[in-house]
Protein backbone atom coordinates (compact mmCIF):
# COMPACT_ATOMS: atom_id res chain seq x y z
CA UNK A 1 0.00 0.00 0.00
CA UNK A 2 2.90 2.65 1.03
CA UNK A 3 4.73 1.65 -1.77
CA UNK A 4 1.42 2.89 -4.21
CA UNK A 5 1.29 5.62 -2.25
CA UNK A 6 5.21 6.77 -3.41
CA UNK A 7 4.25 5.51 -7.11
CA UNK A 8 1.44 8.04 -6.81
CA UNK A 9 3.21 11.11 -5.18
CA UNK A 10 6.58 10.41 -7.64
CA UNK A 11 4.09 10.46 -10.86
CA UNK A 12 2.20 13.32 -9.56
CA UNK A 13 5.93 15.19 -9.20
CA UNK A 14 6.89 14.06 -12.40
CA UNK A 15 4.04 15.86 -13.88
CA UNK A 16 4.16 18.85 -12.09
CA UNK A 17 7.50 19.27 -13.42
CA UNK A 18 6.59 18.66 -17.06
CA UNK A 19 4.06 20.96 -16.95
CA UNK A 20 6.55 23.57 -15.15
CA UNK A 21 8.99 23.49 -17.89
CA UNK A 22 6.23 23.42 -20.38
CA UNK A 23 5.30 26.67 -19.41
CA UNK A 24 8.69 27.95 -18.66
CA UNK A 25 9.32 27.45 -22.30
CA UNK A 26 6.22 28.73 -23.70
CA UNK A 27 6.99 32.13 -21.93
CA UNK A 28 10.89 31.60 -22.56
CA UNK A 29 10.09 31.84 -26.91
CA UNK A 30 7.24 34.51 -26.23
CA UNK A 31 9.51 38.30 -26.87
CA UNK A 32 9.79 40.91 -24.16
CA UNK A 33 8.27 43.13 -26.37
CA UNK A 34 5.58 43.92 -28.78
CA UNK A 35 7.21 43.64 -32.13
CA UNK A 36 6.07 45.55 -35.46
CA UNK A 37 6.30 44.40 -38.81
CA UNK A 38 7.49 46.47 -41.20
CA UNK A 39 5.41 49.26 -42.61
CA UNK A 40 3.70 48.33 -45.88
CA UNK A 41 1.46 50.32 -48.05
CA UNK A 42 -1.85 49.56 -50.64
CA UNK A 43 -4.72 51.77 -52.34
CA UNK A 44 -7.75 51.24 -51.91
CA UNK A 45 -10.66 52.53 -54.56
CA UNK A 46 -13.98 52.23 -53.71
CA UNK A 47 -17.58 53.17 -55.00
CA UNK A 48 -20.53 53.83 -53.05
CA UNK A 49 -23.72 53.12 -54.60
CA UNK A 50 -27.15 54.04 -52.37
CA UNK A 51 -30.18 53.75 -54.48
CA UNK A 52 -33.86 54.78 -52.79
CA UNK A 53 -36.39 52.02 -53.40
CA UNK A 54 -38.86 53.34 -51.11
CA UNK A 55 -39.75 56.37 -48.53
CA UNK A 56 -37.54 54.20 -46.08
CA UNK A 57 -35.82 51.08 -47.78
CA UNK A 58 -32.56 51.56 -49.68
CA UNK A 59 -30.10 49.67 -51.26
CA UNK A 60 -26.38 49.41 -50.52
CA UNK A 61 -24.00 48.50 -53.03
CA UNK A 62 -20.14 49.09 -52.31
CA UNK A 63 -16.71 47.88 -54.27
CA UNK A 64 -13.66 48.17 -53.38
CA UNK A 65 -10.27 47.29 -55.94
CA UNK A 66 -7.44 47.02 -53.68
CA UNK A 67 -3.60 47.24 -54.57
CA UNK A 68 -0.88 46.55 -52.19
CA UNK A 69 2.82 47.74 -52.52
CA UNK A 70 5.35 44.65 -53.82
CA UNK A 71 9.05 45.03 -53.54
CA UNK A 72 10.29 47.72 -54.50
CA UNK A 73 6.80 49.35 -55.76
CA UNK A 74 4.12 51.15 -53.23
CA UNK A 75 0.94 50.85 -53.22
CA UNK A 76 0.00 49.35 -56.29
CA UNK A 77 2.66 46.78 -56.47
CA UNK A 78 0.06 43.77 -56.78
CA UNK A 79 -3.27 43.05 -56.73
CA UNK A 80 -4.79 42.64 -52.89
CA UNK A 81 -8.41 42.53 -52.93
CA UNK A 82 -11.20 42.62 -54.79
CA UNK A 83 -14.46 43.87 -52.37
CA UNK A 84 -18.35 43.34 -53.16
CA UNK A 85 -20.75 43.91 -50.57
CA UNK A 86 -24.48 44.55 -50.85
CA UNK A 87 -27.89 45.05 -48.27
CA UNK A 88 -31.14 46.25 -47.90
CA UNK A 89 -30.64 49.51 -45.76
CA UNK A 90 -33.67 50.42 -43.53
CA UNK A 91 -33.86 54.46 -42.19
CA UNK A 92 -35.71 53.85 -39.28
CA UNK A 93 -35.74 57.74 -38.34
CA UNK A 94 -33.84 60.88 -39.36
CA UNK A 95 -31.50 59.06 -36.51
CA UNK A 96 -30.94 56.30 -36.99
CA UNK A 97 -30.64 53.47 -39.80
CA UNK A 98 -30.07 49.44 -39.69
CA UNK A 99 -28.46 47.68 -43.10
CA UNK A 100 -28.37 43.76 -43.19
CA UNK A 101 -26.55 41.91 -46.21
CA UNK A 102 -23.84 39.79 -47.82
CA UNK A 103 -20.36 40.37 -48.49
CA UNK A 104 -17.96 38.36 -51.28
CA UNK A 105 -14.06 39.48 -50.90
CA UNK A 106 -11.59 38.29 -53.49
CA UNK A 107 -8.09 37.56 -51.87
CA UNK A 108 -5.34 37.59 -54.45
CA UNK A 109 -2.27 35.47 -54.01
CA UNK A 110 0.63 37.41 -51.80
CA UNK A 111 3.20 35.32 -53.95
CA UNK A 112 2.03 35.46 -57.83
CA UNK A 113 3.40 32.66 -59.72
CA UNK A 114 4.82 30.45 -56.39
CA UNK A 115 2.66 27.21 -57.36
CA UNK A 116 2.43 27.32 -53.38
CA UNK A 117 -0.28 29.37 -53.24
CA UNK A 118 -3.57 29.63 -54.83
CA UNK A 119 -4.17 32.88 -57.35
CA UNK A 120 -7.28 33.47 -56.06
CA UNK A 121 -9.82 32.93 -52.57
CA UNK A 122 -13.01 33.46 -51.94
CA UNK A 123 -13.83 35.32 -48.28
CA UNK A 124 -17.47 35.34 -47.87
CA UNK A 125 -19.35 37.05 -44.83
CA UNK A 126 -22.32 38.58 -43.70
CA UNK A 127 -22.54 41.85 -42.22
CA UNK A 128 -25.36 43.58 -40.64
CA UNK A 129 -24.80 47.54 -39.37
CA UNK A 130 -26.02 50.35 -36.98
CA UNK A 131 -25.77 53.82 -38.18
CA UNK A 132 -26.78 56.55 -35.53
CA UNK A 133 -26.44 60.17 -36.06
CA UNK A 134 -26.27 63.03 -33.88
CA UNK A 135 -26.03 67.22 -33.75
CA UNK A 136 -22.51 67.88 -32.87
CA UNK A 137 -21.15 72.02 -33.07
CA UNK A 138 -23.36 72.45 -35.93
CA UNK A 139 -23.12 69.66 -38.21
CA UNK A 140 -23.87 65.84 -37.91
CA UNK A 141 -21.49 63.21 -35.88
CA UNK A 142 -22.01 59.44 -37.05
CA UNK A 143 -21.19 56.60 -34.74
CA UNK A 144 -21.62 53.55 -36.62
CA UNK A 145 -21.65 50.13 -35.20
CA UNK A 146 -20.88 47.28 -37.84
CA UNK A 147 -20.66 43.37 -37.20
CA UNK A 148 -19.64 41.02 -39.70
CA UNK A 149 -19.25 36.96 -39.36
CA UNK A 150 -15.98 35.95 -41.69
CA UNK A 151 -15.41 32.56 -43.30
CA UNK A 152 -11.70 32.87 -44.53
CA UNK A 153 -8.78 31.04 -45.46
CA UNK A 154 -5.16 32.12 -46.65
CA UNK A 155 -4.07 31.48 -50.26
CA UNK A 156 -1.76 28.71 -49.27
CA UNK A 157 -2.92 25.41 -51.01
CA UNK A 158 -4.73 23.40 -48.54
CA UNK A 159 -5.12 25.67 -46.23
CA UNK A 160 -8.17 25.23 -43.88
CA UNK A 161 -11.09 27.03 -43.12
CA UNK A 162 -11.39 29.48 -39.81
CA UNK A 163 -14.57 31.60 -39.22
CA UNK A 164 -14.46 34.73 -36.93
CA UNK A 165 -16.56 37.31 -35.83
CA UNK A 166 -15.46 41.49 -36.02
CA UNK A 167 -16.84 43.96 -34.20
CA UNK A 168 -16.25 47.04 -35.55
CA UNK A 169 -17.35 51.25 -34.34
CA UNK A 170 -16.26 53.87 -36.17
CA UNK A 171 -17.03 57.93 -35.55
CA UNK A 172 -16.74 60.62 -38.18
CA UNK A 173 -18.17 63.70 -39.28
CA UNK A 174 -18.49 65.35 -42.66
CA UNK A 175 -17.53 69.01 -41.69
CA UNK A 176 -18.42 71.66 -44.83
CA UNK A 177 -15.24 73.96 -45.75
CA UNK A 178 -16.18 76.71 -47.89
CA UNK A 179 -19.74 76.70 -47.62
CA UNK A 180 -22.08 76.36 -44.19
CA UNK A 181 -24.05 73.69 -45.11
CA UNK A 182 -23.11 70.30 -46.95
CA UNK A 183 -24.30 71.50 -50.74
CA UNK A 184 -23.18 70.85 -54.18
CA UNK A 185 -20.35 73.11 -54.66
CA UNK A 186 -19.22 72.24 -51.15
CA UNK A 187 -15.36 70.94 -50.57
CA UNK A 188 -15.23 69.05 -46.50
CA UNK A 189 -13.52 67.30 -44.10
CA UNK A 190 -14.00 64.06 -42.90
CA UNK A 191 -12.31 63.14 -39.53
CA UNK A 192 -12.68 59.41 -39.00
CA UNK A 193 -11.45 56.67 -36.87
CA UNK A 194 -12.42 52.99 -36.03
CA UNK A 195 -11.86 49.87 -34.14
CA UNK A 196 -12.07 46.57 -35.53
CA UNK A 197 -11.99 43.67 -32.86
CA UNK A 198 -11.92 40.17 -33.78
CA UNK A 199 -13.23 36.97 -31.58
CA UNK A 200 -13.65 33.00 -32.68
CA UNK A 201 -11.92 30.07 -32.12
CA UNK A 202 -8.27 30.84 -34.12
CA UNK A 203 -8.54 34.10 -32.18
CA UNK A 204 -6.10 33.76 -29.21
CA UNK A 205 -4.44 36.45 -27.95
CA UNK A 206 -5.06 39.06 -30.84
CA UNK A 207 -8.14 40.48 -30.50
CA UNK A 208 -7.46 44.21 -31.45
CA UNK A 209 -7.70 43.25 -35.51
CA UNK A 210 -7.21 46.98 -36.87
CA UNK A 211 -7.12 50.64 -35.58
CA UNK A 212 -8.12 52.95 -38.70
CA UNK A 213 -7.29 56.63 -39.08
CA UNK A 214 -8.79 57.64 -41.74
CA UNK A 215 -9.14 61.67 -42.10
CA UNK A 216 -10.31 62.60 -45.78
CA UNK A 217 -11.08 65.42 -47.97
CA UNK A 218 -14.22 65.50 -50.22
CA UNK A 219 -16.31 67.51 -52.41
CA UNK A 220 -20.04 67.36 -53.77
CA UNK A 221 -20.57 68.11 -57.24
CA UNK A 222 -24.50 67.47 -56.94
CA UNK A 223 -27.30 65.94 -55.13
CA UNK A 224 -26.11 62.26 -56.50
CA UNK A 225 -22.84 62.84 -56.59
CA UNK A 226 -19.80 63.42 -54.22
CA UNK A 227 -15.79 62.19 -54.47
CA UNK A 228 -13.41 61.34 -51.18
CA UNK A 229 -9.70 60.76 -51.34
CA UNK A 230 -7.39 60.51 -47.88
CA UNK A 231 -4.43 58.42 -46.89
CA UNK A 232 -5.52 55.99 -43.77
CA UNK A 233 -2.97 54.82 -41.01
CA UNK A 234 -3.25 51.54 -39.86
CA UNK A 235 -2.13 49.06 -37.02
CA UNK A 236 -3.33 46.04 -35.19
CA UNK A 237 -2.04 42.47 -34.17
CA UNK A 238 -1.65 39.43 -36.55
CA UNK A 239 -3.52 36.68 -35.76
CA UNK A 240 -1.48 33.84 -35.47
CA UNK A 241 0.55 36.12 -32.74
CA UNK A 242 -1.06 38.80 -31.09
CA UNK A 243 2.49 40.22 -30.28
CA UNK A 244 3.02 41.07 -33.04
CA UNK A 245 1.70 44.13 -34.98
CA UNK A 246 0.97 46.03 -38.61
CA UNK A 247 1.08 49.05 -39.61
CA UNK A 248 -0.50 50.50 -43.11
CA UNK A 249 -0.49 53.36 -45.07
CA UNK A 250 -3.36 52.89 -47.38
CA UNK A 251 -4.67 55.88 -49.94
CA UNK A 252 -7.82 55.90 -50.34
CA UNK A 253 -10.47 57.31 -53.40
CA UNK A 254 -13.91 57.00 -52.81
CA UNK A 255 -16.91 57.73 -55.25
CA UNK A 256 -20.39 57.93 -53.98
CA UNK A 257 -23.25 57.88 -56.16
CA UNK A 258 -26.99 58.50 -54.95
CA UNK A 259 -30.10 57.16 -57.30
CA UNK A 260 -33.93 57.77 -56.16
CA UNK A 261 -35.98 54.44 -57.79
CA UNK A 262 -39.16 55.47 -57.28
CA UNK A 263 -41.85 56.97 -59.20
CA UNK A 264 -41.22 61.28 -59.29
CA UNK A 265 -44.49 61.46 -57.90
CA UNK A 266 -43.01 59.73 -54.83
CA UNK A 267 -39.94 61.71 -54.49
CA UNK A 268 -39.56 64.22 -51.90
CA UNK A 269 -36.50 65.62 -49.98
CA UNK A 270 -35.29 63.50 -46.71
CA UNK A 271 -32.44 63.39 -44.54
CA UNK A 272 -29.46 61.00 -45.73
CA UNK A 273 -27.61 59.16 -43.16
CA UNK A 274 -23.95 59.77 -44.88
CA UNK A 275 -21.78 56.54 -45.40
Amino acid sequence: METNKLNAIALCLLIFILALNATGYAQDSRPNQAITQPTSTALWNGFYGRFRLSERLFWDAQFHYRRVGDGDTDYVGRMGQIYNRHALNYLVNDRLSISLGPVLRLNFTPQPGNPEFEDVVLEPRIWHEYLFAMPFGGNMAYHRVRIEHRWSRSNAVGADWIFRNRWRYKFYMNIPINNRRLIPGTFFVTPDVEIIMQSGKPVVDSPMEDLRINPSIGYIQNPRLKYTVGMMYTTGQTLDAGYVYTSRWILRTNVYISLDFRKKEARFPGVRLED
